[in-house]
């Protein structure tokens, strides 16, 4: 039980490294000026980082914990992880701190962008769980067990709204 348990954080860290890199390379490249990129591929990669994320979350220590959680990885890791959280935070500000500012015409900076502190603090997350033993063998399996209802219950809920069976509000504009 314990190795399959470890080997589901393992998935885990494997898909949040992916959609790190991904959403790395998608924000360098809009702000290289590929904002085509970020449009379509920005939002994928938001649903991406929320899905993993939230499976991830039940190995977050409770309360404000999970800042020593992740101080238990090498300081250059949760230093980044943090610099890019605060980076995501000020992007999502970015408009209410500055109204009045250059606007952009689409908000790709900021779904580009903001996913990166997410998926930066939940690869620390998984990695104290992985390779610093921040949790003991019983309650890493007891928090696989709830981070798997979790997958469960959103399969449950996204995949039949996907396949079609539940019914879309309408979006047409018309008589």
């Amino acid at each position: 039980m314990t190795r399959l348990a470890y080997a589901y954080v393992r998935v885990l860290f494997i898909l949040e490294t992916m959609l790190f890199t991904g959403s790395l390379l998608l924000h360098a490249s809009v702000i290289a000026g590929g904002k085509e990129a970020g449009a379509e591929y920005g939002p994928i990669l938001f649903r991406g980082t929320i899905i993993v994320g939230v499976a991830a979350t039940a190995f977050i220590k409770d309360g404000l914990k999970w800042i020593d959680q992740i101080k238990s990885c090498p300081p250059w890791m949760w230093k980044g992880a943090l610099i890019l959280g605060v980076y995501g935070l000020l992007l999502l500000c970015l408009p209410a701190i500055f109204p009045a500012g250059p606007s952009l015409p689409d908000e790709t900076l900021t779904v580009s962008g903001v996913p990166l502190g997410f998926d930066a603090i939940y690869i620390c997350i998984l990695c104290s769980v992985l390779w610093s033993a921040y949790l003991d063998k019983s309650e890493v399996i007891k928090r696989v067990q709830k981070s798997i209802i979790v997958v469960a219950f959103g399969a449950v809920a996204f995949l039949p709204y996907r396949a079609g069976y539940l019914p879309r509000p309408n979006t047409h504009k018309g008589g």
